[in-house]
C-alpha cells in the first residue's frame, strides 16, 4: 500500500513540475482553450436578443462547458493516456514490475482535476467577457455532490471503454474525438433534454450520460429535468454503476488479451 502510495506521488510530482510548472505546453493550453472558448460563445453573444437575461444566458453555457469539460478529461486525460504509455514502454515496465497501473493514474487524477479547474476559471472570465457574468449558485448542494459523483462514475466506465478500446485496436484519436464531441451533443450534455428533439432525447435516456448532466443542471441552474427527480437519481445511478462495472470488465478482458498476444502500438490517428 505505501509502495503505491509513494508510486503515485512520484507520478503526481512528474506530472505536475513537468506539465504545469515548466511546459510551455500548459500556456499554451490555455491559450487554444480560450480561443476554442471563443468561437463557442461568439455566436451566442451576436444573436442574443436584448429581451434575453445575459446572466441566464452566461449560466447556461458555464454549466454546458463544465459536462464538456469533464468529458474531455476522461477521454484525452485519462484514455488517451493508455496510448502515451504503449508507445513509450511504460506499461510494459508496470507489467514486468508488477506494480500495475493503479498508482499512475492515482498520480495523474490529480493534475487533472487541478487542469479543470484552471480551465474552469478561463471559462469563467471569457463567458464574462462575452455574454456577462454566469450566476453561479448552487441551489441543492446535496444534489449537486450526488449528480457529480454520478458523473465521475460514469465518466471512469467511459475512459475504461475508451482505453480498452484503443489497446485492443490500435487507434486513439479518431474513438477520442469522435466520441468526446459527439457524446455530449447527443445525450444532452451541451443542451437541456427538454430542449432535444423527442426521438435524441429518447436516446439520451437510454445512456448513462444525460442523467448526470440533467442533475447537474437542475441543481446549479434550477432546471426542473424531464424525469422527476427521484426516477433520475435512481436511474441514473443504476446506468452508472452498469456502466462503469462493464467497461471495467472490458477494459480487464482486453488487458488480458494483450498479455497474451501483445498490445498493438496506438497510432495518433
Amino acid at each position: 500500500m505505501l509502495s503505491s502510495l509513494r508510486r503515485a506521488y512520484a507520478v503526481f510530482k512528474a506530472y505536475f513540475v513537468s506539465d504545469l510548472v515548466r511546459s510551455r505546453g500548459f500556456i499554451y493550453g490555455l491559450i487554444s482553450f480560450s480561443f476554442w472558448i471563443i468561437l463557442f460563445l461568439a455566436p451566442v453573444s451576436l444573436f442574443m436578443g436584448r429581451e434575453v437575461d445575459q446572466h441566464i444566458v452566461a449560466s447556461y453555457a458555464f454549466a454546458s462547458l463544465f459536462i464538456f469539460m469533464v468529458y474531455s478529461i476522461a477521454t484525452w486525460d485519462w484514455a488517451a493516456e493508455l496510448r502515451w504509455m504503449i508507445n513509450n514502454g511504460i506499461l510494459e515496465y508496470y507489467i514486468a514490475t508488477g506494480s500495475g497501473i493503479l498508482p499512475h493514474y492515482l498520480g495523474l487524477i490529480p493534475v487533472s482535476l487541478m487542469w479543470f479547474g484552471l480551465s474552469l476559471t478561463v471559462n469563467y472570465i471569457m463567458i464574462t467577457i462575452f455574454i456577462g457574468p454566469p450566476k453561479i449558485i448552487i441551489y441543492d448542494t446535496i444534489m449537486f455532490l450526488a449528480a457529480f459523483t454520478m458523473m465521475i462514475l460514469v465518466v471512469l466506465g467511459y475512459a475504461l471503454f475508451l482505453g480498452a478500446t484503443m489497446v485492443s485496436s490500435g487507434v486513439s484519436g479518431f474513438i477520442v474525438e469522435f466520441l468526446s464531441f459527439l457524446l455530449p451533443i447527443s445525450t444532452g450534455g451541451l443542451t437541456p433534454l427538454s430542449r432535444l428533439p423527442i426521438y435524441v432525447r429518447n436516446f439520451a435516456l437510454a445512456t448513462p450520460f444525460s442523467y448526470p448532466a440533467e442533475l447537474i443542471r437542475y441543481s446549479i441552474l434550477g432546471m426542473e429535468p424531464v424525469l422527476n427527480i427521484e426516477n433520475m437519481i435512481l436511474i441514473g445511478y443504476c446506468y452508472a454503476t452498469l456502466f462503469f462495472t462493464a467497461g471495467l470488465a472490458y477494459f480487464k478482458y482486453q488487458f488480458r488479451k494483450g498479455l497474451k498476444k501483445g498490445f498493438v502500438q496506438a497510432s495518433l490517428w
